[in-house]
């Protein structure tokens, strides 16, 4: 098992990765917003491209604000993870974290049907 930091210079946050057997955990602490999306991202999508991982599980527990350009980041990882075969789950998530979850319906999102319709050759001539 091996951990990684990536901090982010202009607001609070850190994510550490681990890979464990077949499992990619991502465990974030601080502010997820718009500052620091770009190094949430960056940690988290060699595990989804990683041909030996076959789950990739977010642990927000200690993260204290969730903004859109954090739930459009979760959506996007979401989305690749299921083009990549890969089982997507965010857990442990503070109250406020989850209100906003909730809120936009995370947990009936579809990844599959937005994949599709993004990706579709028939929705790029549009």
């Amino acid at each position: 098992m091996k951990w990684f930091m990536t901090t982010c210079e202009s607001s609070p946050f850190a994510v550490r990765t681990q890979r464990s057997g077949a499992r990619f955990v991502v465990t974030c602490q601080g502010e997820m917003d718009m500052t620091t999306c770009e190094a949430f991202f960056a940690a988290v999508l060699p595990g989804i491209t990683d041909t030996t991982t076959d789950r990739v599980s977010i642990d927000l527990a200690e993260v204290t604000f969730l903004s859109a350009g954090g739930l459009r980041t979760l959506l996007l990882l979401l989305c690749a993870a299921h083009h990549n075969g890969k089982s997507f789950s965010v857990h442990d998530t503070q109250p406020q974290v989850r209100r906003v979850l909730d809120l936009f319906g995370f947990a009936t999102f579809k990844a599959g049907l937005v994949w599709e319709a993004a990706m579709s050759p028939r929705s790029r001539h549009n």
